[in-house]
This record gives structure tokens, sequence and C-alpha cells, in this order.
């Protein structure tokens, strides 16, 4: 009874409750827990949170208000290329977002030309590259996909780059299944332990020796951290591909050449408060690290306002960050592994 009570209490609170805090909004409140409480609410409501207990929400809150007022802290900072906001991570505390939704790259010494993929590099003369690329205008790019609670980053990675592959080649945008890859494309063979991380070369060197199939044909199920039993036999492969590449590691200019002939899988480093509570704008810090995690897609680059970037689809629904999609600094240098350790590890698939 008690529950519930609290319960209505908080529905009451989430219809009058504003849906963010403003600079503004900080500058002529008095930050109260009643204050902090209502904005958790609207927390609740939008991303459909529900606990087990009173004490299990308590505990919530005491972790949301650190992340809200980190949130707060930081847009009110006029210095900063980026802003943050609140999404379906900001009850989580950074230790628990890393275990649970990171991790998801395998780490390897060496990756180049580890699982059969080619060499890339650009040549000296890079004047005829364009200014700037957005794969998504040209139809190459699916809609932004939700991982859940799986290391399957890399499958995602992968799909993604396969599917903008096969869209250049053929004029046909197919999404393409992140399950088939994360049941099949396991084991030493191609470096990947399905929930439990994996590396995009594997599941290109698997695509290029068995096609992929729709992700309506094969959907995904492993959003709740655990895959199934490879069901390679029982669907048609209906995108075929001859090859991959790992470009120059460390070489923007390399890395810009590679984005503007298509989509190219990425790792990152994203275990960080900075990536946590992503909003909008060019993300440029150096503390992001460059200890690779994430698997991720580069579709396009640009420039805004004289800041360089490249534009990232990510894989946690659309909730996060702008759409689903972060901006990363870029630079024109040879010898750079970017932000994040962007530049570190990328690679593509030819259809």
């Amino acid at each position: 009874m008690m529950f519930k009570f609290i319960s209505s209490l908080l529905a009451v609170a989430t219809a009058t409750a504003s849906a963010s805090a403003t600079t503004a909004d900080i500058a002529t409140h008095d930050i109260t827990e009643h204050f902090v409480w209502e904005h958790f609410t609207n927390f609740q409501e939008r991303f459909h949170k529900r606990y087990e207990n009173f004490e299990t929400m308590r505990e919530r809150f005491d972790i949301f208000k650190t992340n809200w007022l980190e949130i707060q802290r930081h847009n009110s900072d006029s210095t900063q290329n980026f802003t943050k906001g609140i999404n379906q991570f900001t009850d989580l505390t950074p230790d628990e977002f890393n275990k649970k939704y990171l991790g998801g790259i395998v780490q390897e010494r060496n990756l180049v030309g580890l699982y059969g993929c080619g060499s890339f590099a650009s040549s000296k003369d890079t004047s005829s590259l364009p200014d700037s690329v957005d794969w998504r205008e040209e139809g190459a790019v699916t809609p932004v996909k939700d991982q859940g609670q799986c290391g399957s980053c890399w499958s995602f990675s992968a799909t993604g780059a396969m599917e903008g592959a096969w869209a250049t080649s053929t004029g046909d945008l197919v999404s393409l299944s992140e399950e088939q890859l994360a049941d099949c494309a396991t084991g030493y063979k191609y470096g990947s332990h399905g929930c439990n991380g994996g590396q995009m070369d594997g599941a290109f060197k698997y695509a290029i020796e068995n096609g992929a199939t729709t992700e309506g044909q094969y959907p995904y199920t492993a959003g709740r951290g655990k895959t199934g039993e490879c069901q390679q036999g029982d669907v048609e492969s209906v995108a075929t591909f001859t090859g991959c590449y790992d470009v120059a590691p460390n070489d923007q200019v390399s890395l810009k050449a590679a984005v503007a002939k298509q989509p190219v899988s990425i790792a990152i480093e994203a275990d960080t408060r900075y990536f946590q509570s992503y909003s909008s704008g060019i993300l440029t810090s150096s503390d992001c690290g460059t200890s690779l995690d994430h698997g991720v897609l580069i579709v396009g680059y640009g420039e805004d306002k004289g800041q360089k970037y490249w534009l990232v689809k990510n894989s946690w629904s659309t909730t996060w960050g702008d759409e689903g999609y972060v901006k990363i600094a870029r630079s024109d240098s040879r010898n750079d592994k970017g932000i994040c350790g962007i530049a570190m590890q990328p690679s593509f698939i030819s259809a």
C-alpha cells in the first residue's frame, strides 16, 4: 500500500514537473530534493522506469541527482563545445553503465590483417575529397538501433558498415541482422563472443564467407544479455561481400578518405560521463581516453564553426545523444589516435 501511495504521488508530480532544467532554473531555484525529485519523476515516466520498492527508488534517485547536477554544471560552462542531457542511463553510476553497456570490443594487440582484411591508406594528395559527407543523405544508413544490455556493439558496428557497403554498391538499403553475427560469428575463428564482446573484422570475415541476412529473417533477441543458437542454415543470405580493409591506424587523413567512400566501423573508449550523458555538439575532450571498449560507425564528417568533426552512429537507441548520433572532433593528422581513440582501429567491408 505504501508503494502504491508513493507511486500515485510520483504520477502527480510527473504531470506538473518541467521536462528539463536550464541554467536559469539553477540561478533562480535552490537545488532542493523536491526540485530534483520532479525531474526524477519526469525521467521515470519518459523512460518507463519501474523500481522494486521505495528503497531501490531512493537509491536510484540519489544516483540520478548526482548525474543531474553534473549535467547542469557542465551545461552552464560556456567553454564546452557539447552539451549533456538526461537519457535512459541517468539513474546508473558510471561503473554500472560500463558493466551493462560497454566492454563489447575484444582487445587485440595488432588487429591489422588478423582476420584477412587488406590494408587501406590514402594517397598524399587528398584535395579531391569532399569537404563534408553524410551517408544518411545518400540512403546508405539504416535507422538507429538498440543493442540493449548485451555487449554486442561490435555486431551493430559491423552490420552498419555492411549495410552501407551494400547500399553504395547496389543502391539497395537493407537492414541486416545483428543477431546472426552475435549467434554465429563466434569463437577463435571470428574473434567474437556474442554478448561478451567481439571484433568488427571477425564479423566481416564471417559475412564474406557466409553472406548476411535481414533483420526481418533473423531478428535481434540478445538485448537482455544472452545470445542464441546459430540459425545460419535456416535463413537466406540477401547481401554478399568480397573483402574487407583495415584503415591505417591513427591516420585521420586515410580515415577521411575511407569515409568518403562509405560508412566505416570504428572502436572508441566510451566509459566516461562524457559519453554516458552526451546530448549534442562536438565532443572535444581529450579526457575521453583511448582504451577501446565500444564499437560504433562513422557515417560522415564535416565542420561546424571552425571545428572539424566525425559523424558517428551509436547503437543505444534514439533517446541517447543527438537522436542516436554523436559528433567527435576530427583532425587532419596522419599520426593522431583521435578523441576517444576514434582513429585507432577503423575498418570497412566491400560488396
